[in-house]
């Protein structure tokens, strides 16, 4: 069985100011990142990106990861009246548009990947939405653990994600937040049984079909998107 460790980030960039979790503290988010340019107020309408994937195929096949942050992120953000949201679906409207969803993707995959963002795409986004930042997802743990009954161990869920906003005017970072979350629980579930016969002929029912189930993903991933939302400032 996998088991997955909360991991912790200690940051330090200079000219941004960095609030992150102590090591070996459960706080959340895990780690928080502000320019201390977004806490002058002065960015009030952000474009939120659908959330991108970072798991790998194995992992989330029918690619329910990013749909579900998608909602449950939004409904998080929704609580927050102190900026002007611009929801994915008018982002994506707005990609198709403008001929931008190709270098949307490679803009969030190059930042994923290399820490490299494209100011002259932002430019265009702030351009065509009429935003002051942009704000991108990645869903980058989704798992569950589930253990035979036979096991001394716990069934778990682990979920992760991180959020970044971005200034449309020269491209560089204003926010980034990361969670991780995980549920233990054990929870009964019953499969179909096989009926094996010893040799003696005696009949009995096959333990090996019984396993503990871990809790579902949505549960935990409420959990981080909310922690996500309110790591955001207030203005």
């Amino acid at each position: 069985m996998k088991k997955v460790l909360l991991r912790v980030v200690c940051v330090g960039l200079v000219g941004l100011v960095a609030f992150v979790a102590g090591c070996g503290k459960k706080t959340h988010p895990v780690k928080v990142v502000v320019d201390p340019a977004f806490q002058t107020g002065a960015f009030d309408k952000i474009a939120v990106f659908p959330f991108a994937s970072a798991l790998s195929p194995s992992a989330d096949p029918s690619g329910l990861a990013p749909k579900t942050f998608d909602q449950l992120f939004r409904t998080a953000l929704d609580t927050r009246n102190d900026y002007q949201w611009v929801a994915p679906s008018s982002v994506e409207y707005a990609l198709d548009r403008e001929g931008l969803k190709e270098d949307a993707k490679k803009f969030v995959d190059d930042w994923r990947q290399k820490h490299q963002a494209d100011a002259e795409f932002l430019a265009k986004m702030g351009k065509a939405l009429q935003v002051d930042g942009v704000l991108i997802g990645v869903v980058e743990l989704w798992q569950q653990d589930e253990v035979d009954a036979r096991e001394n161990a716990a069934a778990a869920t682990y979920v992760g994600a991180t959020v970044t906003i971005f200034d449309v005017k020269d491209g560089h970072m204003l926010f980034e937040a990361a969670d991780e979350n995980m549920i233990e629980g054990i929870r009964g579930e019953d499969r179909d049984r096989q009926i094996v016969r010893s040799g003696s002929g005696q009949i009995y029912s096959d333990p090996s079909g019984s396993l503990f189930k871990a809790p579902p993903l949505d549960e935990v991933a409420i959990k981080v998107a909310q922690a996500l939302a309110a790591s955001i400032p207030a203005r």
